[in-house]
């Protein structure tokens, strides 16, 4: 505190503060018509915002609504696109796995001829060259039953060859096939979700609960791709699915045709085959009758031979004792006593007779070597005759019997 101030403390004085600066009566009235105008010109104000504010109001509630409206409009039209192309799809997809059963049967189809040629026909057709080998003798010719069975066997092995290349091929087109109903299912089950989400779209309200401005990480425009584009995707997986099912139709087709074809061209060489049997087995019927036949003769013959031999022996055997008796005579009447003991008819008759029978003897004996020769000669024949006959019935079995019984089985009607 200063000294001046203690010493007016001490006298016990007021201190007044100094006087501050007045307004002028006008200065009070203009103030108050300023404040008056400011407060009149800020009301209007705030009348004109309200009624502007109403009016937005009432406009922007007309376009959100409209806006809504047509994004509804435009969610619906979406889902009855969507739904459109996934009627399409599935149809494409239902035609694709017919066309996948179908052709997994023709490839099945082509499976069971090929097994059916390796592991039954041409086992046949082989067993029956086998058995053909087995003939004896002048028999194992290479007749044209061997040259029909040689091209039975190439026929057989160029249809599995071919067989086995549409096998492949109905592989790799039934592959080509599920390659493109994975598309199919990919593009299915992304609209099926892209339904689903546009549906939740539809049904969702702005007012509520839980509704509240978007704040994820993902980003709210993440498109790469053009509607069109889009449209593009689902029409190329239509057009390869069909493409596909289209070549899927064209090779069942063909795969029917060629084990048609096939099948006629085997059972034709079969039925050449079986006729060329049939011929050569006719053949070696009719060559083993003629040869029964002939030993049938020759066995008669034989018979009338050996008869032949032993009446020449007999023959020979009296003639003998008819030598036996002129000799005798001879012998005799060696004995005559005198003048007896001449040469007289008697001895002429006896000698002529001596002659005769040497002579006959001699022709006899000469025929009977010549008999005897003969029938072995004929009794070897008559062996080579049996020989033969027994080729020719072992022959007629294997062909007949073996191979003709095997064949019945070889009936191809189609595969």
């Amino acid at each position: 505190m200063s000294h001046h101030e203690k010493c007016l403390a001490d006298q016990n004085l007021v201190i007044m503060p100094p006087g501050r600066p007045k307004y002028t009566p006008r200065d009070w009235e203009l103030n108050n018509r300023t404040k008056n105008v400011f407060s009149l010109n800020q009301q209007t104000l705030a009348e004109r915002i309200i009624c502007e504010s109403e009016r937005l109001i009432d406009e922007t509630n007309f376009t959100t609504e409209l806006n809504k409206h047509e994004v509804d409009f435009r969610l619906r039209e979406r889902i009855g696109d969507i739904r459109f192309r996934l009627d399409e799809l599935k149809k494409q997809k239902k035609d694709a796995h017919v066309e996948e059963e179908a052709l997994k049967v023709y490839k099945q189809r082509t499976i069971d001829a090929i097994n059916t040629l390796r592991e039954i026909a041409m086992p046949l057709c082989q067993k029956c060259m086998i058995f053909r080998e087995m003939r004896q003798g002048v028999d194992l010719v290479q007749d044209e039953v061997d040259n029909e069975l040689r091209r039975e066997l190439h026929v057989m092995n160029g249809a599995i060859e071919l067989l086995q290349k549409l096998m492949e091929e109905g592989g790799e087109q039934l592959r080509r096939l599920r390659a493109t109903i994975y598309l199919l299912d990919r593009d299915l089950s992304n609209k099926e979700k892209s339904i689903q989400i546009d549906e939740k779209n539809v049904e969702i309200r702005h007012n509520q609960m839980g509704m509240k401005v978007y704040d994820g990480n993902v980003p709210l425009d993440p498109y790469n791709n053009t509607d069109p584009e889009w449209i593009e995707v689902t029409n190329t997986n239509i057009e390869n699915t069909a493409k596909e099912i289209n070549s899927a139709q064209t090779l069942r087709s063909y795969i029917d045709q060629v084990l048609k074809q096939a099948a006629e061209d085997i059972r034709h060489q079969v039925d050449r085959t079986n006729a060329a049997f049939s011929k050569r087995i006719a053949e070696m019927r009719y060559t083993k009758t003629k040869l029964e036949n002939v030993h049938k003769e020759t066995t008669r013959q034989v018979n009338e031979l050996t008869r032949n031999v032993t009446k020449l022996e007999k023959e020979i055997a009296e003639k003998e004792g008819y030598v036996a008796l002129a000799q005798m005579r001879m012998a005799n009447r060696a004995h005559r006593p005198g003048i007896e003991l001449c040469n007289d008819n008697v001895y002429k008759s006896l000698k002529k007779e001596m002659a005769a029978l040497r002579e006959t003897i001699a022709k006899l004996d000469k025929m009977l070597v010549q008999s005897r020769a003969t029938l072995r000669y004929l009794l070897n024949t008559q062996v080579m005759q049996e020989e033969e006959i027994n080729l020719k019935t072992g022959s007629l079995k294997l062909d007949e019997v073996d191979c003709m019984t095997l064949r019945e089985s070889l009936k191809f009607q189609n595969f």
